[in-house]
């Protein structure tokens, strides 16, 4: 066969598979659109999840037209200066969107020119432009697609249900809408409305927080830390949960660059990191982020679909991020997620409608008050036991090697995780001090449930705290800090290891990286075009499989640009440690006991969670309590 030039309808369907993957795709380009074109209200109407029909509606600036004949055109654009192809500040550029749907369905614009008397009505049906019309429309531009992909029947095999495609638009609208808290949207699926946010007037972070409270809801607002970080002309600001506030899917981690939504995997990274001491692996935080900086500073045009990015400098935005997200997690101090204590509440609600039986209703009248006899009043609630220890230091029984220079116990076995106090104070003197003071905002303990659970009381609440979370989130962060004073010590190899690596590019990674691998403790050295010679590891990893190891941190380092493997190796290893030596449950605790280990929570940063995410302690609050009895 003879080589030839395409048609242009060929060219525009074959462009449209890059552009148009499903209805989201045509709803994004869209409503881009009328951003570009100065709306301040769109509507998108839609039909069968946007498979039999797609409407936007907006009251921007409008075409002539002139333009409106060229902007179906391929490759017509007003919004690139083609002597700065970097400067681009408009969400569409390249010229593509409006000829690439026109190609694959039934098309039709709309369009009238702000302060001009006429609209104009032009359609294309399969790629076969019509004749420009008059037509009736009273400002802006509309734009009606019907049957996505009748042109390219293949591709419609690749949608997925009406459900998850209609899914997949809301998720596109509410990121949009996040990002232009100034224009209002509405969106609507056989009439019915699924989402409708007003414009805002006012300062950008006022409008936002508005608008981030309309979209993602007030729960979210409540349970996250402010992100404010600017750096000479990078800023980054937002919202993103507190630890004990996460959801099983990344799904609602919302990034911006220059208000362009993006997938970026330069932040997603950021993100697990700012978190991996907080959050076990399978759960993900909820943020919503814009970092602004110099258009000439990250690349937009990588992909048709404008969602990728690259920086020019990606190691200085990562590391801004994380160090941004840090700050603002540091700020919460320990801050736990209020949806524990309403669900604990919504737990212990009646099923019957009324807030609490009417006495003269009550389906048992024969009931009976408990007397004394029913329990055992103690000092402060606890069991007598006179076995119980008054100091509960927890050792780290751990073997010690003949050389414990190099040795992981010789950092583990140094540290003194927290231990009780045994002054002669009274459970009631305790008590006073604690509630009074505001400084103690975990109470005074008063009695330890299932010898699991220590119950404590504030002025305003009840606490119950999970000692076996709480210690060991102690003890983790005692470790953390006995390592950031002392480094992590190295253990060198009797026989330094050759690992052969798969590519040249695997070896110069780790390679370029080996300053900061150091630091963990890991020694390596290039050896030949694609080896490497690791000579010393870190101790707290004991024997482990060098190969793979060093296999995984060149993979990260070439996908991510971040080194993953190890750091979370190391964290790993560290949890671990402080799980199985802290307090368990089933440990009885003295009253003493229980309040040395409320005070040290109170004067540790983070230990409102366990090093898995999980919330240490939860707070009921005194006045949703008294409602379940009906007393306000």
């Amino acid at each position: 066969m003879s080589i030839k030039i395409l048609s242009p309808s060929t060219i525009n369907k074959i462009s449209a598979g890059e552009v148009i993957e499903r209805p989201a795709s045509v709803v994004k380009e869209l409503v881009e659109n009328a951003i570009d074109a100065g709306a301040t209200k769109i509507d998108i109407i839609l039909e069968e999840a946007g498979k039999n029909l797609i409407i936007v509606k907006d009251n921007g600036f409008g075409m002539s037209q002139e333009d409106l004949e060229l902007a179906i055109q391929r490759h017509a654009t007003s919004k690139l200066d083609e002597e700065d192809l970097l400067n681009i500040n408009s969400f569409g550029f390249r010229g593509e969107a409006l000829p690439s749907i026109g190609a694959i369905s039934k098309f039709k614009i709309t369009s009238k020119k702000k302060y001009t008397d006429t609209a104009y009505s032009l359609s294309i049906n399969g790629g076969i432009q019509e004749k420009t019309e008059q037509a009736a429309l009273d400002e802006g531009t509309v734009i009606e697609v019907r049957d996505l992909f009748f042109a390219t029947p293949a591709r419609l095999k690749f949608l997925r249900t009406d459900k998850t495609e209609l899914m997949a638009t809301i998720a596109l609208v509410k990121k949009i809408a996040l990002s232009h808290p100034h224009i209002g949207f509405t969106l609507t699926h056989e009439g019915k409305d699924l989402l409708k946010v007003r414009k805002k007037d006012g300062n950008f972070e006022e409008i936002l927080n508005a608008r981030i409270a309309e979209v993602m809801g007030m729960e979210f607002l409540t349970n996250s830390a402010l992100v404010d970080f600017k750096r000479n002309d990078i800023s980054l600001y937002g919202y993103t949960s507190i630890p004990t506030y996460n959801k099983a899917a990344a799904e609602e981690q919302f990034l911006f660059i220059n208000n362009r939504p993006v997938k970026d995997k330069i932040l997603n990274v950021a993100l697990k990191v700012a978190y991996q001491d907080f959050l076990a692996r399978d759960r993900h935080a909820v943020s919503t982020l814009f970092l602004k900086l110099d258009p000439h500073l990250v690349d937009v045009n990588v992909h048709p679909a404008k969602t990728e990015v690259r920086f020019h400098d990606p190691n200085f935005i990562r590391s801004i991020v994380i160090s941004a997200i840090k700050e603002a997690l540091n700020s919460e101090g320990q801050r736990v997620s209020s949806t524990l204590s309403e669900s604990a509440i919504n737990y212990m609600k009646p099923q019957n409608d009324s807030p609490y039986l009417a006495e003269n209703n009550h389906p048992n009248n024969n009931f009976q008050i408990p007397t004394q006899k029913t329990f055992s009043r103690n000092n402060g609630w606890l069991p007598q036991n006179k076995n119980v220890k008054t100091n509960f230091r927890i050792d780290y029984a751990l073997s010690k090697q003949q050389n414990s220079d190099y040795s992981c116990q010789t950092t583990l076995d140094s540290i003194q995780l927290p231990t009780a106090k045994t002054e002669d104070q009274t459970d009631q003197e305790l008590a006073n001090t604690f509630i009074s003071d505001p400084q103690y905002y975990l109470g005074a303990a008063k009695a330890q449930l299932h010898n699991t659970y220590i119950i404590s009381q504030t002025e305003g609440s009840i606490i119950i705290t999970d000692q076996h979370a709480a210690h060991e989130r102690l003890g983790y962060e005692k470790i953390k800090e006995q390592i950031k004073q002392k480094g992590i010590i190295k253990q060198r190899l009797l026989i330094p290891e050759i690992i052969e690596l798969s590519s040249r590019e695997k070896a110069e990674i780790i390679d370029d990286n080996k300053a900061s691998l150091s630091d963990l403790g890991l020694s390596v050295e290039k050896f030949g075009e694609k080896s490497i010679i690791v000579s010393e590891m870190p101790s707290i990893l004991g024997d482990i499989n060098i190969v793979k190891l060093i296999n995984d941190l060149a993979d990260h380092l070439l996908a991510l640009g971040e080194n993953i493997a190890l750091t979370e190796l190391i964290e790993h290893v560290t949890e671990t440690y402080a799980c199985h030596y802290s307090i368990r449950a089933g440990r009885v605790l003295s009253t003493l006991e229980m309040n040395e280990l409320l005070r040290q929570m109170e004067s540790t940063p983070f230990s409102a969670q366990c090093n898995h995410g999980r919330p240490t302690y939860v707070e009921l609050k005194l006045k949703d309590i008294e409602k379940l009895f009906g007393r306000k």
